[in-house]
C-alpha cells in the first residue's frame, strides 16, 4: 500500500513539474504578431510608410516578413532576447527564412533595412511604448511604429 502512495506522489510531482515547463511569453504585451506601420530612419529623418510588413515576436525567435506583398523583401528569422529588465528588445543573428526554419545564410542587411533593422548581427530596441495593441521601438538605426495584428 505504501508503495502505491509513493508512486502516486511521484507521478503527481512529475505532472506538476511538466506543467511548469511551458514556454509562456516573457512579455505578453510585446510578444505576438505585429504589423509594421512605419519607421523613421534616425540618420536622415526619413519616414518610410510600410505595406504588408510583419513582425512575429516570441520569447526565443523573431521573424520579419513581407506577406503577400509585391516588393520582394523576403522573410528572415532571428533570435530574440530582453535586456535591462525587459525595457529593451534585442533581435539578432538574422538568417534567410525557409519553410521549416532558416537556410543558414545570413540575412542581407539591405533587405533587413526595409523592416527598420540596420544590422544583421544585433539590433537593440528600446521599448518606448507598448500597451499590447500599439508599440514603438527605438534603435540606433530607426524608430518603429507597430500595431498588433
Amino acid at each position: 500500500m505504501r508503495k502505491w502512495i509513493y508512486m502516486l506522489i511521484a507521478a503527481a510531482g512529475l505532472l506538476a513539474g511538466a506543467a511548469g515547463c511551458k514556454k509562456a511569453p516573457i512579455n505578453s504585451d510585446v510578444e505576438g504578431l505585429w504589423v509594421l506601420e512605419r519607421f523613421t530612419v534616425a540618420e536622415t529623418g526619413e519616414t518610410v510608410e510600410c505595406e504588408r510588413l510583419y513582425y512575429s515576436i516570441t520569447r526565443m525567435v523573431t521573424e520579419v516578413a513581407e506577406k503577400d506583398g509585391s516588393k520582394g523583401y523576403g522573410a528572415y528569422i532571428g533570435r530574440t532576447e530582453y535586456r535591462n529588465g525587459e525595457t529593451q528588445l534585442v533581435v539578432k543573428d538574422f538568417k534567410v527564412r525557409q519553410s521549416t526554419g532558416d537556410n543558414g545564410k545570413d540575412a542581407p542587411v539591405e533587405k533587413l533595412k526595409h523592416f527598420g533593422i540596420g544590422n544583421q548581427q544585433e539590433t537593440v530596441f528600446d521599448i518606448e511604448y507598448c500597451n499590447g495593441k500599439k508599440m514603438t521601438l527605438q534603435s540606433d538605426y530607426a524608430r518603429l511604429e507597430l500595431t498588433k495584428f
